[in-house]
C-alpha cells in the first residue's frame, strides 16, 4: 500500500477473533473455579485444620463409659483417669522421625505406632486424634512435653479408662473393649462412635454398647508454635453413659470361678421363676484390662496362640454332648408318648446287644424302675425308652426344651446346639438312621450337641413345672437422670406334660442326689434339698469324657437352676457336682464342707 507521496505503507496488523479471546477468558475463569472448588471443598476441612494447627488445636475428650453392675449394684466395671497419649496423623504426616522420636519416649515398638497411623487411611480420620498409649507414667508426660517442638500432633491428656477392679471375675460375660473398626463405626455412628473411639468386642460391653458409650465431648485451646496450650477457647462436656445392672450376683460368680480353679469348662446359674442368669462363667478366663488400654501385640499374641482358647465363651458359645442329663428329655418324651409310665421297668444286664453292636452300661443295675433309673443313671433303661419312643418325638421333645437353637439371650455368640433327626444326618452324611443312632441320642451321645446355657434351662423346667423362662443379663438400664428400664421375664418354651409326670422326674433327679445308689451324692446339702442329674459324656477323639451335672434346689421350692460342664473332666458325679455344691452353698448361705459322696458312683 502506498501512501500520497508514494511511500510505501505497512498493513495493520490482524486482529485475534473476538470469539477466541471470549473462550480463552472463560477457560481461566473456569480454572479458577476449579481452583477455589479443591481448596474450598474438596481440601478445605484439611487446609483449615493445617492453618488452625499454629493457633487453635482440638483436644476430644471422650465420654467415660456406664458403669456395670451386679444385682446388688455392686462394681463389676467401672472407669479411672489415666494419661492417654494420642496422635493426629494428619499433622504428622510422613515425618517418620516424629514417630521413632515417639517410639523411642514410650518404649513401645515402631511397627505398632505405624499400624495405628496406617489404620487411619480416610482423611475424615486422620484429623482426630487417635489414642496410642493408655496409662503413661507422670515421667513419660514430662518427657513429651520437653519434647513438644519436635512432636507436632501429638497430645496428652487425661482421659477415663475402662477398669474392671475384680480383673478375670466374670470376663466372658462382661467381654473387653477394642477399637472401633470400619464396620463398627458404620453401625455406631448414629450412637455418637467416632474413629479412633474403643467400644465393646465380646460380652455386655458389646451387647450394651449403645447404652454404654455415652456421647463424647470435647475442647479448642489455644497453643503456641510449640504446641504448648496458652488458653481454653471453648469446651463442651462429655456426658457419661448409662449404668448397667446385670442380673448375676457377684458373689455366686467368684464362688464358681474359685471352685472350677484350674479346670477348662462352664458353669451357669438361673433363676427358674423368671429367667435371670444368676451366673454365667466360662473357663479359661482372660483379664479385660489387658484390652481397655490397647492390647499390646505380644499380649495378643500369647491368648490368640493359646490352646485352650481363652476368649471363647463355652457358657454359651461351645457345643458339648450332655451325655446322661439328656436322659431328663429322654424322661419326659417316653412319659409324654405314653411309650412308657412312672411305673414301668427293664432289666438291665450291663449292656444292651442291638444286632452286632453291644451298648454297655456303666454297671448292672438288675431289675430298674422309673425312679431308680434316673438316680442310678442306667443307660440300658434309657436305650429301651429310646428305642419305644423313637427320634421324632425324642427330637420334638427336645425342642420343646429349647435345645437345638437359640435361646434369644442378650449376649452376642450364642450356639444352636444340635439335636439330630433322621433327615439332618441324610443331608449331612448322606445316610440312613439305624437304631443304634436313637439309643446314643436316648442317653445324650452320638450327634447330640448342647450348650451349657441350654442345659441350665432343662434344670429349669424341670424346677417349674415344664415353663422354659427365657434367659437374660441385664435387670435394669440406668440412663443418666433418665428413667430406669428394666427387662421383664418372657417365657421361650412350655413343655406339655402331665403335672404328675413332671413330680416323678423330680423324684428321680432327688433320688440322684440323695437317693440308695445315686450318682450325685457329692452335690448333697445340710438342710436344703437338691435335685440333679449327672453325666459322664464321650467326645472323641478327646480321651477323657465330658464331666455334666445339672440341677436345681430347694427342690420343693426351687430358686436356683444349675448346669457344670468340666471338659474332659471325668465322671460328672465326682468332678462336677461337687462344684456345684460349692456354689449351691453360697447362695444359700452355708458354710463350705468337704463334698461327702459315694465314690462309687461313675456317671
Amino acid at each position: 500500500m502506498r501512501g500520497r507521496f508514494g511511500v510505501e505503507i505497512p498493513a495493520p496488523p490482524q486482529v485475534p477473533h473476538f470469539k477466541l479471546f471470549v473462550a480463552f477468558i472463560a477457560l481461566g475463569f473456569v480454572a479458577l473455579v476449579l481452583r477455589l472448588w479443591y481448596l474450598q471443598v474438596a481440601m478445605g476441612e484439611e487446609l483449615l485444620a493445617q492453618s488452625e494447627s499454629n493457633r487453635k488445636r482440638f483436644i476430644r475428650l471422650f465420654a467415660p463409659r456406664g458403669m456395670i453392675v451386679d444385682r446388688a449394684g455392686r462394681t463389676l466395671a467401672m472407669n479411672r483417669p489415666e494419661f492417654v497419649v494420642s496422635i493426629i496423623p494428619a499433622e504428622v504426616g510422613s515425618d517418620d522421625s516424629v514417630l521413632h522420636r515417639l517410639s523411642q519416649i514410650l518404649e513401645m515398638p515402631i511397627e505398632d505406632i505405624l499400624q495405628v497411623v496406617g489404620n487411619t487411611k480416610q482423611r475424615a480420620q486422620r484429623l482426630y486424634p487417635v489414642p496410642l498409649a493408655t496409662g503413661v507414667s507422670l515421667d513419660v508426660v514430662t518427657r513429651i512435653e520437653e519434647n513438644r517442638l519436635w512432636l507436632p500432633g501429638v497430645n496428652v491428656s487425661p482421659q477415663p479408662v475402662r477398669w474392671y477392679p475384680e480383673g478375670k471375675l466374670a470376663s466372658h460375660l462382661l467381654g473387653m473393649l477394642g477399637e472401633v473398626d470400619a464396620k463398627e463405626l458404620q453401625t455406631l455412628r448414629e450412637a455418637g462412635v467416632s474413629p479412633g473411639e474403643y467400644v465393646g468386642k465380646m460380652g455386655v460391653e458389646r451387647a450394651q454398647e449403645v447404652w454404654l458409650h455415652g456421647k463424647a465431648g470435647g475442647k479448642w485451646v489455644e497453643v503456641d508454635a510449640r504446641g504448648r496450650q496458652r488458653r481454653e477457647i471453648e469446651e463442651v462436656p462429655a456426658e457419661q453413659g448409662a449404668t448397667v445392672m446385670l442380673t448375676i450376683d457377684k458373689r455366686l460368680q467368684r464362688a464358681a470361678e474359685e471352685a472350677f480353679g484350674n479346670r477348662v469348662g462352664a458353669a451357669v446359674a438361673l433363676d427358674p421363676r423368671t429367667g435371670e442368669v444368676l451366673l454365667l462363667a466360662s473357663f479359661p478366663r482372660f483379664d479385660p484390662n489387658a484390652f481397655a488400654r490397647g492390647v499390646k501385640s505380644g499380649v495378643w499374641r500369647e491368648i490368640a496362640t493359646n490352646p485352650l482358647y481363652p476368649l471363647q465363651n463355652r457358657a454359651i458359645g461351645s457345643r458339648y454332648p450332655p451325655g446322661s442329663t439328656f436322659k431328663i428329655v429322654t424322661a419326659a418324651a417316653g412319659l409324654h408318648s405314653g411309650t412308657i409310665t412312672p411305673y414301668t421297668s427293664f432289666y438291665c444286664p450291663g449292656a444292651l446287644q442291638l444286632g452286632r453292636w453291644r451298648f454297655r452300661c456303666h454297671r448292672r443295675h438288675g431289675a430298674t424302675g422309673f425312679v431308680k433309673a434316673i438316680g442310678a443313671s442306667c443307660d440300658v433303661y434309657f436305650y429301651q425308652v429310646g428305642l419305644r419312643t423313637g427320634i421324632s418325638a425324642l427330637a420334638e421333645m427336645a425342642h420343646a426344651f429349647g435345645l437345638g437353637e437359640t435361646t434369644g439371650i442378650d449376649l452376642v455368640g450364642e450356639s444352636r446346639g444340635n439335636i439330630p433327626t433322621p433327615e439332618w444326618k441324610k443331608k449331612r452324611y448322606k445316610e440312613g438312621w439305624y437304631d443304634g443312632d436313637t439309643v446314643n441320642t436316648s442317653i445324650g451321645q452320638g450327634f447330640v450337641q448342647t450348650t451349657p446355657l441350654q442345659m441350665a434351662l432343662v434344670a429349669a423346667a424341670v424346677a417349674n413345672g415344664g415353663t422354659v423362662m427365657k434367659p437374660f443379663v441385664v435387670k435394669r438400664i440406668i440412663p443418666p437422670g433418665g428413667t430406669p428400664i428394666d427387662t421383664q421375664p418372657v417365657v421361650f418354651k412350655q413343655v406339655s406334660l402331665h403335672p404328675d409326670h413332671w413330680r416323678w422326674i423330680a423324684e428321680g433327679m432327688r433320688s440322684a442326689v440323695a437317693g440308695a445308689g445315686g450318682t450325685a451324692h457329692a452335690a448333697n446339702l445340710p438342710g436344703i434339698p437338691v435335685a440333679g442329674k449327672t453325666g459322664t459324656a464321650e467326645d472323641p477323639p478327646r480321651r477323657r469324657p465330658h464331666a455334666w451335672f445339672i440341677c436345681y434346689a430347694p427342690a420343693d421350692n426351687p430358686r436356683i437352676a444349675l448346669a457344670v460342664v468340666v471338659e474332659q473332666g471325668g465322671h460328672g458325679g465326682a468332678v462336677a457336682a461337687p462344684i456345684a455344691r460349692h456354689i449351691l452353698e453360697t447362695f444359700f448361705g452355708i458354710e463350705h464342707a468337704r463334698a461327702r459322696g459315694d465314690a462309687s458312683a461313675t456317671d
